[in-house]
Formats: C-alpha cells, sequence, structure tokens
C-alpha cells in the first residue's frame, strides 16, 4: 500500500465512527513510488491519485491510481520483450470502526490492477486485509500503534501465496511535526528465499492544506537478488499530498 493510502486508511481506522456519508479526492506527488520497500517507478518521481467514499456506518470503498514504472522483462526464447506497466490502479473496500477505549479496527480488500501490461506476466492480483490500532490518548507523543495483515493467494508476478504484516508507530513532536515508523514482513510460501523485511521513518508536517513527508526507506534485499537493479535498495523520498473534501 502506497503512503496516500496508508494515510487515507488511517484516517479511516481513526475517525470512522465520527465521519458522515460522504466523498472525497487526494492527490500527492512524490520524488519515487516506494511500496513495501521497493520502487515502483525505478527511481522516478510519481503522481498519485485517489476517488473514495465513506460511510458513518464504518463502510468505505474507493479507487486509487499511479504511474509506475516496471523494466522490460525480456524473454530469451522470443524476438520481443514482454511490455512493461505504466499505470496501477486499485480498487479497495472494508469496514473500520473502533472498539473504544482508544482501540480500533479495519477489514477490507483490495485488488490491485496494472492496465496494459501483458496477461502472461500475471502482475495483477487480490489481497484481504486486517488492522488493529490502538491510541494511547492525551500523553506525551501523542503515540499510537497498527498492525496491518495482508494475504494473497496468487500474489503480483506469478509469485503465489503470500502474506505481509507491518506495524506502524506514529508520534507526535513538537512544532506539529509528526513521525512514523514502520516495520513490514514480506512472505512468500513457495519460496521463502524471497522473503523479506522493509523499513520506512517518515517526518511529516501539515501546512496550509497540504500534507508534507520526508521518508527513509529501505531493505534487506541484496542487490544480486534484486536482479542487480537498485529499486531494491535504501533511498530518500519527499512527498506532497493534498486531501479534496
Amino acid at each position: 500500500m502506497s503512503y496516500l493510502k496508508t494515510l487515507i486508511a488511517g484516517v479511516l481506522l481513526a475517525c470512522a465512527t465520527h465521519a458522515h456519508a460522504e466523498f472525497s479526492a487526494s492527490v500527492m506527488l512524490a520524488t519515487d513510488y516506494i511500496f513495501r520497500g521497493i520502487s515502483n517507478t525505478d527511481g522516478d518521481p510519481a503522481i498519485q491519485g485517489s476517488f473514495d467514499y465513506e460511510h458513518d456506518n464504518g463502510f468505505y470503498a474507493g479507487i486509487w491510481a499511479s504511474n509506475v514504472k516496471f523494466r522490460e522483462n525480456a524473454d530469451e526464447d522470443a524476438v520481443d520483450t514482454v511490455a512493461e506497466a505504466t499505470i496501477e490502479i486499485d480498487y479497495y473496500a472494508g469496514l473500520a470502526s473502533e472498539f473504544g477505549n482508544g482501540i480500533s479496527w479495519d477489514i477490507g480488500a483490495q485488488y490491485i490492477t496494472y492496465p496494459g501490461s501483458e496477461k502472461d506476466l500475471n502482475y495483477d492480483y487480490w489481497e484481504a486485509l486486517g488492522a488493529l490500532g490502538y491510541s494511547f490518548g492525551d500523553v506525551t507523543l501523542e503515540p499510537e500503534i497498527v498492525a496491518e495483515a495482508y494475504y494473497s493467494p496468487d500474489y503480483f508476478g506469478k509469485s503465489g501465496d503470500a502474506t505481509y504484516i507491518t506495524g506502524i508507530l506514529y508520534l507526535a513532536i513538537p512544532r506539529d511535526f509528526g513521525v512514523n515508523i514502520s516495520v513490514g514482513r514480506q512472505q512468500f510460501r513457495e519460496d521463502a528465499n524471497l522473503d523479506y523485511t522493509d523499513l520506512k521513518i517518515g517526518i511529516t508536517r501539515s501546512l496550509a492544506g497540504f500534507d508534507f513527508e520526508l521518508a527513509y526507506t529501505d531493505t534487506n534485499i541484496s542487490k544480486s537478488d534484486c536482479d542487480d537493479e537498485d529499486i531494491c535498495s535504501s533511498r530518500v523520498v519527499f512527498s506532497i499530498a493534498r486531501a479534496i473534501d
């Protein structure tokens, strides 16, 4: 899940019981599109946007899109290379609410698609997701923790049965800045050699209706295991997002 979608999910998770039925939209510009620690734009900038519906009973649904840049995969036995994906469109829906005492939950599903990509690549996939959050309330740094789990029976690129589990810590620091720290683990049932861990540390600030973030991301994937590409290595990403109600 991208940063923008994570931001939207966080708002739904924390505020679903206080919301009214409404539509909203969001747009974001970023120096890179990082998904679970890996660049989906080959280090290039990304423009992303969403259109969302949220009901006061906790139901939400939306569509999200971003440019992507997957390098062409050459087939040694073919004359032509396989077409790469240039756009990602995701569809998602779920229920989010609160138990009370600062505990919140989210259950849903998302379908990730890459229009125009070669069907034989099996890029498109769906995931079920669940999340639990806890807000410590009005204490120093106003900490919030969220645990998320994703499962796909047929993950991206013929990867098969896969799960992704992540924990996120949100902190409020002086001068209206925020900090988010997340650690995730991607696992593949059919090939444990593909399993990896990713890390993100972000600093956020809202100003004049815009949300800014400067983030450091990394994985434990070696360059050789990443097909000698740099898309799995550490990087710093800057993004600007705006919600449109």
